[in-house]
């Protein structure tokens, strides 16, 4: 069976990788994580090595050294065949695939990553996947990151949202900013990559839209005086896993069963109870850095009723695409308040 890849090792200097003899299908999996994050080391690597001894190597699967494409440029790389396979930012896609938005949607999803990952994926499987959404990749699986919380940089907690208002803050490019800007807060958003100095430097007196595991990356606990929680979170960032549909077709019907075993709800249980073990990590540093609080019932009730329109928007637009948008939207909030509970 000939190799479906249009990344020569040759160009890639990647000669060590070379496929074993009795290979029949080759896959280069991209992941835009740094090269020493567990996503690309353990839960990728672990799931290319499984799938290997699953196939008895028919499918030899790689991940790159580094990354081959922008993160917004995943799926588009891996139809275009400059990769095999890769992990998605599932707002990069909002324009192809409306049903698997449902995972960002503003306080559906909790810091529970473990449920909201099996929570989406099952959900996927019973409301969305019939819509067709993933046109030229296979869809593996998904998972959702923990959910984001609220931080002070000032001597006021943010603990209604008259204390949003009054501050400055800095939010995840998006909803989250959207719904900010409604609530009457300034916003400065822009990518996460750029929060650390502004945060740094005073710009803002707050910010909200990111997991604390990525906000202890970029280095922008120690300035957080305050934290506030809420159970629902205003974003869970949520990603897809897929594998070129050419390439996914010259691996045989057994060897795609013993991948989807490893893949699927398998998948997001496993890289969504990473992510979940990571954040309780950090927050048991947090609890020890600044002031936590829990928002009030009335805080998060309010912060709901904001984020009602983007919730009905997506209704809207799911919708139209054919899915059962509500049913969906309820079958997963469901799913993830019996999965935290197991």
């Amino acid at each position: 069976m000939e190799l479906k890849t249009k990344v020569t090792l040759a160009a890639l200097g990647l000669t060590a990788l070379a496929a074993p003899a009795s290979a029949d299908t080759r896959v280069l999996v991209n992941c835009f994580f740094p090269p020493q994050h567990f996503v690309c080391t353990d839960v990728l690597g672990t799931w290319a090595r499984d799938v290997g001894e699953a196939t008895e190597g028919r499918v030899d699967v790689a991940i790159l050294p580094s990354s081959m494409a922008p993160p917004a440029d995943q799926m588009t790389s891996t139809r275009d065949g400059v990769f095999d396979a890769a992990l998605q930012m599932n707002v990069f896609i909002a324009n192809e695939v409306t049903g698997i938005q449902l995972g960002m949607l503003p306080f559906t999803g909790t810091s529970d990553s473990r449920a909201n990952s099996l929570a989406l994926w099952n959900t996927y499987e019973q409301y969305l996947a019939e819509a067709d959404e993933y046109q030229g990749v296979e869809l593996l699986s998904v998972y959702v990151a923990p959910g984001a919380d609220f931080y002070s940089l000032d001597g006021t907690p943010i603990l209604s949202v008259e204390d949003l208002a009054a501050k400055k803050m800095w939010a995840a490019a998006g909803l989250v900013a959207e719904e900010l800007k409604d609530l009457g807060s300034p916003v400065v958003s822009g990518p996460a990559v750029q929060m650390t100095e502004l945060i740094q430097r005073g710009v803002v007196d707050g910010f909200v839209g990111i997991p604390a595991t990525d906000a202890q990356v970029f280095n922008v606990l120690p300035p957080a005086q305050s934290i506030t929680m809420t159970d629902r979170k205003i974003s869970t960032p949520a990603f897809s896993f897929f594998i070129n549909s050419e390439v996914w077709d010259t691996i045989s019907p057994e060897d795609q069963e013993a991948i989807r075993a490893l893949s699927g709800a398998a998948w997001a249980e496993t890289v969504g109870t990473r992510f979940t073990e990571a954040e309780a990590r950090v927050h048991e540093e947090i609890a020890g850095m600044m002031e936590v609080n829990e928002a009030s019932p009335e805080f998060e009730a309010a912060l709901i009723e904001a984020a009602q329109p983007y919730v009905d928007a997506w209704i809207e637009a799911a919708s139209a695409k054919g899915i059962d948008a509500q049913a969906a939207l309820d079958f997963y909030m469901a799913e993830i308040e019996r999965l935290s509970a197991e």
